[in-house]
């Protein structure tokens, strides 16, 4: 009996997406790779990397070398990678100050991946917003860089690019968790669900980011559970990432550490599915 091919779904959830990367070290530890992949948000970040052939413990080296803290992002960013504040920082007039998303994934992605998303060595989509047809955009093809930085254009927060004569945002707005888009051609399903829930306020009360921050989630979780009645997948995992906010991307092995529960379920699962195909 042949080995059941592997859809799998990683997605948004902003610096709780990090918890990603311990669920792809599982497919690395049972020798096993998935027969396709979709990603959203940090979800498309951590999927093109993967789909792209860089290893989990690879993935996981360079997220420790540029957020194990700041002064090694910023060491990472205008010193060996010689980026110019202005390079991420887009103006688009007067208080409209955001960060530049292309830039953003040309500084994280090795230059060692395709350059296109129908090149990766396994097959793999980006969901991304049309704001202005107000639907989901999936890309199968073109501009790696483009499509990721659609994906996690965060509105207020990270400027995404205009292409096609389209307008992006967020993917997490319209399809946070994309299941859907890895059925054709796969045998089982498994989606990795980071939205979680908002955390209380770091002080007395929510900053004004914090709420526009922790709305999205709280939009994220509705659609992905709205998705996942609907046509649930055959594995659903959601890491206990809901200790974390949106931009604790600096608290990287804190939020690895509490995915290891999600990680070990994952692997028994995994493990008795291929034991049972054997």
């Amino acid at each position: 009996m042949s080995e059941p091919r592997i859809g799998l779904a990683l997605g948004g959830g902003s610096a709780r997406g990090l918890a990603h990367i311990p669920m792809l070290e599982v497919f690395d530890e049972l020798g096993i790779k998935p027969a396709r992949m979709a990603g959203c948000s940090i979800g498309a970040v951590i999927g093109a990397a993967y789909a792209g052939g860089m290893s989990a413990k690879e993935i996981r080296a360079r997220a420790e070398q540029i957020l194990n803290t700041r002064f090694d992002a910023m060491r990472y960013v205008f010193g060996s990678q010689r980026t110019k504040i202005r390079d991420i920082l887009a103006l688009k007039g007067f208080a409209s100050l955001h960060l530049n998303a292309e830039k953003l994934v040309d500084l994280v992605l090795p230059h060692t991946i395709p350059l296109r998303i129908e090149e990766m060595p396994i097959p793999f989509c980006v969901v991304a917003t049309d704001f202005d047809a107000r639907q989901e955009r999936v890309f199968t093809e073109g501009s790696l860089i483009k499509a990721v930085a659609a994906s996690i254009a965060i509105p207020g927060v990270i400027l995404g690019p205009t292409f096609d004569g389209r307008v992006y945002v967020d993917g997490g707005c319209t399809n946070p968790v994309p299941f859907d888009h890895v059925r054709e051609g796969s045998d089982v399903i498994v989606a990795i669900d980071v939205t979680g829930k908002p955390q209380p306020p770091a002080r007395r009360h929510h900053t004004n980011r914090e709420l526009a921050l922790g709305s999205l989630l709280i939009m994220f979780h509705q659609v992905a559970m709205l998705r996942h009645e609907a046509n649930p997948p055959d594995i659903y995992i959601e890491p206990a990432t809901e200790a974390f906010r949106a931009g604790d991307f600096f608290r990287l092995q804190e939020v690895l550490e509490a995915a290891q529960p999600a990680k070990e379920e994952l692997k028994r699962r995994l493990d008795a599915l291929f034991s049972a195909g054997a």
